[in-house]
């Protein structure tokens, strides 16, 4: 399924799943994308899916619809692309991708989020086993807001996710009984959570926390 997260300021403030056929993107209430600012026309663009495909339109706004820059009547969406309307920005992100596609994201994920077989676990704290049940209902992802690969997404369904570049250890995310914990033990650099430093105890992530890890900001949700 594909979606459109909106950010304002490079934070995300809402994702948006695409339905089949025309949906609306304007200040006026109603539109299926409603963004309530000056700098967006009553009915500025119009995002169109079909099958797998979706295109957006600029609806002879005002200030126009921008890609790369570049001001756009029409553009076939492909998975990353960044379409700013006045101060926001909308991140196409798709779970159908081609093989090709799916590269830079398989990439960064191999960066920047380890295989915990790969680095020793940490001594503590140790990660609780979640119930089968529990895992189904619930679990964490990052969303990645800057660099080039703004807009992936990384589910956190494993119970240890250690975080950091190859030979260079940045923190651990825990999933434990309560929810999702971040620590700094043996990290080699200290990760930030809003702008803090990580306690080598750790503390525990709330929904929308941004985390600065080997240069690249992350922010956890928890559905």
């Amino acid at each position: 399924m594909a979606k459109i997260i909106i950010k304002f300021n490079n934070e995300v403030v809402d994702h948006i799943d695409l339905k089949q056929g025309d949906m609306k993107i304007g200040r006026r209430p109603g539109c299926d994308i409603h963004i309530d600012n000056l700098a967006v026309s009553g009915e500025h663009a119009n995002i169109f899916t079909i099958g797998e495909d979706s295109f957006i339109q600029d609806l002879d706004s005002t200030n126009g619809t921008f890609l790369n820059n570049k001001r756009i009547a029409k553009h076939h969406f492909r998975n990353g692309d960044q379409v700013v309307i006045g101060k926001f920005t909308l991140v196409y992100v798709t779970e159908h991708v081609s093989a090709a596609a799916a590269t830079p994201q398989e990439d960064f994920a191999k960066t920047v989020i380890i295989n915990p077989a790969a680095m020793p676990k940490p001594q503590a704290p140790t990660a609780v086993p979640v119930s089968g049940a529990a895992k189904s209902e619930s679990h964490g992802a990052l969303y990645v807001l800057s660099g080039a690969n703004s807009g992936k997404r990384i589910e956190l369904t494993k119970s240890v996710t250690s975080l950091g570049k190859t030979g260079k250890r940045t923190g651990t995310i825990l999933r434990v009984a309560e929810g999702y914990q971040i620590d700094a033990r043996e990290a080699d650099e200290v990760p930030k959570v809003n702008g803090r430093p990580v306690p080598v105890e750790g503390i525990m992530l709330k929904n929308g926390d941004v985390i600065e890890v080997g240069g690249t900001r992350l922010q956890f949700l928890a559905k």
